[in-house]
């Protein structure tokens, strides 16, 4: 009979209760000791209404939005299932020539049209409004997935409270996982039509996911600013903790060698590790769903953007390293125990690594087993919650602001409701006994193949309709006349991100949609039945054919010519002071700028840059 456990009990509420401890100590030490003097403001109002995040609040949103679940869920099982350290190596490469370079485009695009995702990419270009379409959808579809990915959770935070564990003893972790949590069929080419009755403890938890989503997101950003300081903290000290307890244990050092030890050069060779690396990569840091480039539109338009994504995407990979020697140190630990292969443990229940062998490893803590398995499941809630609220935030924006631009004005809370109940609906096909699977089915066919599909495009409309030119002087006017960078911060290193931007990105991501496209094709996925695959082709289709809505419209772009753009009047204007006192020489007088230079002696053909356009890009300023 199971009982409730003192120390897992206590480890909850403290975990519970230090946020709210956390900042009543904050208010106090700013009221009462230093002299009424509050911290620095998260959230401030433009001329225009619009709200302007600080760079503290800018650079926490984008970590805990880049920080999830799939950092511990999803990194060690795509390092174990393709040869270990090899793995870690591809992932680093994609993550350096592909990832990083297209998240910080994407912020410098966002702050630099102070747009979100879906009208940016039509002022861009009005073809690209389907574009726009199709992102959005592929954030809704990973968000009601993804929620219930952070829902399994729940569950296992409750059973950390029972002691004994409920996945030890007669039941195996196994058996808790497909019987008790996912209720799953035993054999899927051989059971009942339809996809099984909904499990009431999973529509249960799920629903209290989107709870606490609502109530995060619903009321303005200042209130989500404050909540994201402990997401993003917590499950940071949580990791700690676990590297610091689980690395000590015997057998760790075997998981760790395996990790990062473990270096075949052939594995290299195989298009699939590159594939997956790199779909690793771009599911955890994000590019391609339109949050980094909503969340730069709502900072001032002298942010440091550049700066905040390096700290971001270093920020991101290294957790997923720290996280990395966490999970194999476990994994190496429960090899041992069971004289096992660190491989077999760490492949044996794919992608249900954190929920089936972690599970099992925490029962070897001996009277710490409770702790740390709450510890280790908070920690995951956490992570999830953080990307959670910047992706239904994202939504919630997008659809603001079109409705805005209809003349349509709602309250932020009524917007969010209505997402966050259609998000629960359609998540509650995820909740059925079929549910895990068709999860793993769209999240390859969704999350990973459109997901390549989507930055692809993205690059191409930034090499054909906005340019490298224009990416690199918004970055430049931006940080003009900072402390740092009085002359405006470029691109460094130049030549790898220009490399990135014509011939990395649009080649790597291409290449890759097309190798995972041909490879479903060929070969079912997973083994499933075509009735389950059926879900993910028609998911795939319905992203593709929305991206082709509106790709006839022949319209120009609203951009303005590089050199008319009164984002770069200030940049311009003192190259032209310093090329009149003799600074840059000649150039310009009789030139194609009409006798303005561009920053380092440049003209403004590349691409569609010179393009004329309908009106220029807004660069608000920030009330007094």
């Amino acid at each position: 009979m199971s009982m409730v456990s003192a120390s897992g009990l206590g480890t909850l509420l403290f975990l519970i209760f230090i946020g709210p401890v956390i900042y009543l100590l904050r208010y106090l030490y700013a009221e009462y000791v230093v002299a009424h003097k509050h911290g620095e403001v998260n959230v401030i109002h433009a001329s225009d209404g619009r709200e302007i995040l600080s760079s503290r609040a800018y650079i926490f949103a984008l970590v805990g939005y880049a920080i999830g679940i799939g950092n511990v869920w999803r990194f060690p099982y795509v390092i174990a299932s393709n040869g270990g350290a090899a793995a870690v190596v591809a992932y680093l490469i994609c993550a350096v020539c592909v990832a990083w370079p297209l998240f910080i485009y994407e912020l410098i695009l966002g702050q630099y049209l102070r747009l979100t995702f879906v009208r940016a990419w039509e002022a861009i270009r009005p073809r690209w409004l389907s574009f726009g379409w199709a992102q959005f959808l592929l954030l809704f579809i990973a968000q009601s997935y993804f929620s219930m990915i952070i829902t399994y959770t729940l569950p296992y935070i409750a059973g950390s409270c029972q002691e004994p564990l409920p996945w030890t003893g007669n039941t195996t972790s196994q058996e808790y996982w497909q019987d008790t949590i996912l209720n799953s069929f035993s054999d899927l080419h051989d059971k009942p039509g339809g996809l099984g009755p909904i499990q009431w403890k999973l529509a249960l938890s799920l629903l209290v996911f989107w709870l606490i989503t609502f109530f995060s997101v619903a009321f303005g950003k200042n209130i989500l600013s404050q909540i994201t300081y402990v997401t993003v903290t917590m499950p940071v000290v949580l990791m700690i903790i676990l590297v610091i307890v689980t690395t000590q244990k015997p057998g760790a050092s075997a998981g760790i060698q395996f990790y990062i030890g473990k270096f075949e050069l052939s594995e290299l060779g195989k298009l699939q590790v590159w594939a997956t690396a790199l779909g690793q990569i771009l599911f955890s840091l994000s590019p391609g769903f339109g949050t980094a480039i909503t969340y730069s539109s709502f900072v001032s338009h002298k942010e440091d953007v550049y700066r905040a994504g390096m700290i971001v995407c270093v920020a991101n990979t290294a957790f997923s390293l720290l996280g990395g020697f966490a999970v194999f140190s476990i994994v190496g630990y429960l090899a041992e125990q069971e004289g096992k292969t660190v491989e077999e443990v760490a492949t044996r229940s794919g992608t249900g690594l954190a929920f089936i062998t972690i599970a099992e490893a925490m029962s070897f803590f001996g009277n710490a087993q409770n702790v740390m398995s709450v510890l280790f499941y908070v920690m995951l809630l956490t992570l999830g919650l953080d990307s959670s609220y910047a992706w239904t935030e994202t939504l919630v924006s997008s659809v603001e602001e079109t409705l805005k631009s209809k003349g349509c004005h709602f309250p932020t809370w009524r917007v969010t409701l209505a997402l966050c109940i259609t998000m629960f609906l359609f998540g509650l096909v995820f909740t059925t006994r079929m549910g895990n699977e068709v999860l793993d089915v769209i999240d390859m066919y969704v999350g990973t193949i459109f997901l390549l599909a989507v930055c692809f495009i993205e690059s191409i409309i930034f090499n054909l309709d906005f340019g490298w030119k224009r990416t690199k002087y918004a970055l430049q006017a931006a940080t003009f006349g900072s402390k740092h960078h009085p002359k405006g911060r470029d691109m460094f290193p130049k030549f790898l991100c220009r490399f990135d931007f014509h011939v990395a990105v649009p080649v790597a991501t291409g290449l890759l949609f097309t190798y995972q496209i041909v490879n479903v094709g060929r070969t079912p996925y997973g083994g499933y039945p075509m009735s389950l695959l059926a879900w993910g082709w028609t998911m795939l289709a319905l992203c593709l054919v929305t991206v082709l809505l509106t790709i006839w419209r022949s319209e120009k772009s609203s951009l303005p010519s590089i050199k008319d753009d009164s984002c770069f009047k200030e940049l311009f204007d003192s190259v032209n002071q310093a090329t009149l006192a003799g600074s840059f020489g000649e150039k310009g007088e009789n030139g194609k700028n009409g006798g303005q230079s561009l920053p380092n002696g440049e003209d403004s053909e590349d691409g569609k840059d010179s393009e004329d356009g309908e009106q220029p890009v807004n660069c608000p300023t920030l009330d007094p």
